[in-house]
């Protein structure tokens, strides 16, 4: 489906749009700036981490999804970290950003196509909740979006994928 690099996971059940995932540890680059709670910063400030604005001048390839997570009235953002910068990602210059490890774990995923909004996130979350109760976990963490468009990409091409680490009840 894509180019580009994307964390690597195993399907554990899938009964779309919804998918229960094992995803394996990863490195992110995440934008935190409490003066900037929707994140309207985040992705020019992390656009310009992986053009060579980062302690290497090393230019990083552009990875998916690009990750949002919802944390109450702040929101982050994050890229994922290619797999060869692993053992020695670059710092970043910007004090909004650091070098962050996800830890491999269980998660519930909802897969949606088209144009991405608070309402439309906020039923997506809802209907994941409901997948997620029925069977048999609980969140475990705060929701997340992930979005592997650029852009331009007509809305019926996009996908967009709402998903929060789960454990069993």
């Amino acid at each position: 489906m894509s180019k580009y690099e994307r964390p690597e996971y195993e399907t554990m059940e899938s009964e779309p749009p919804f998918e229960l995932r094992e995803y394996k540890d990863f490195y992110i680059v995440e934008y935190d700036n409490t003066n900037d709670p929707g994140i309207e910063n985040g992705f020019g400030t992390l656009f310009r981490y992986i053009s060579s604005d980062n302690a290497m001048r090393e230019k990083i390839s552009m990875t998916v999804p690009v990750f949002e997570e919802i944390a109450g009235d702040q929101m982050k953002m994050a890229f994922v970290v290619p797999k060869e910068k692993w053992d020695h990602v670059p710092e970043p210059n910007n004090q909004w950003l650091s070098v962050k490890k996800f830890d491999r774990g269980l998660f519930a995923v909802l897969i949606y196509s088209g144009f991405s909004s608070g309402s439309k996130e906020q039923q997506m979350i809802e209907k994941l909740k409901v997948w997620i109760g029925a069977k048999g976990y609980r969140e475990a963490s705060n929701y997340m979006l992930a979005f592997y468009n650029p852009p331009f990409t007509p809305p019926m091409f996009r996908r967009n994928e709402i998903m929060v680490r789960v454990r069993q009840v």
